[in-house]
């Protein structure tokens, strides 16, 4: 009960931010806040799931999960329950059996098809090319990191805010920022595009 409590005031106050985002940058988008499953940060995403408020997004990654699809139609249990949509990384087959609410492209992923309409789409985004291949393939959203250092991405260093700002302006779609963002530095990236924030880790107490 202390964890799940601990957990609901980690995505209130990262919903706090990322509506404030959202309320600087003025962009409408399908939503403001995403978490993003990683089976070796959060192993129990279905945890994270349960305290998301209504209109969050919930990305699935754990590409090499064996159980993936079952992990799938938990989460979407899950999610319809709570008014939280549920996007497919990097498989258009199984969102569509699942009906999801969309599909996430990696920098690595390539539909071999459309992706059908009234889906959303998100894509990685890392520099000025990846945010131009966002929009050729019609994301809503692009999650543009990392925008500060974090450990999805050892060793790097992070855009940082200013570097941030100047490809979020830029970028022809909104983004959300991801990468060491929480509720404590949410504020430093806001601007033209920034529709909001996700993470990983920042959802764990």
């Amino acid at each position: 009960m202390r964890r799940h409590e601990g957990l609901r005031l980690r995505a209130a106050k990262l919903a706090a931010a990322a509506n404030d985002l959202k309320r600087r940058s003025g962009v409408s988008t399908p939503f403001h806040l995403a978490f993003l499953t990683d089976g070796r940060r959060a192993p129990d995403p279905l945890l994270v799931a349960r305290v998301l408020p209504k209109g969050a997004g919930v990305i699935l990654r754990d590409y090499e999960t064996p159980r993936r699809a079952a992990l799938a139609a938990q989460l979407k249990s899950v999610c319809a329950a709570r008014g939280v949509r549920l996007l497919i990384g990097a498989d258009m087959a199984l969102a569509e059996r699942l009906g999801a609410d969309g599909v996430h492209c990696p920098r690595w992923f390539s539909a071999a098809r459309p992706i059908p309409q009234g889906m959303i789409v998100t894509a990685s985004a890392h520099d000025v090319a990846e945010l131009r291949r966002a929009e050729a393939m019609g994301a809503d959203l692009a999650l543009l990191s990392p925008a500060f250092p974090t450990s999805s991405h050892e060793g790097e260093e992070g855009l940082g805010p200013a570097a941030f700002r100047r490809l979020a302006a830029a970028s022809p779609v909104p983004v959300l920022a991801l990468g060491g963002v929480d509720e404590t530095n949410a504020g430093r990236l806001a601007g033209a595009n920034v529709a909001g924030l996700a993470a990983i880790g920042a959802f764990l107490d």
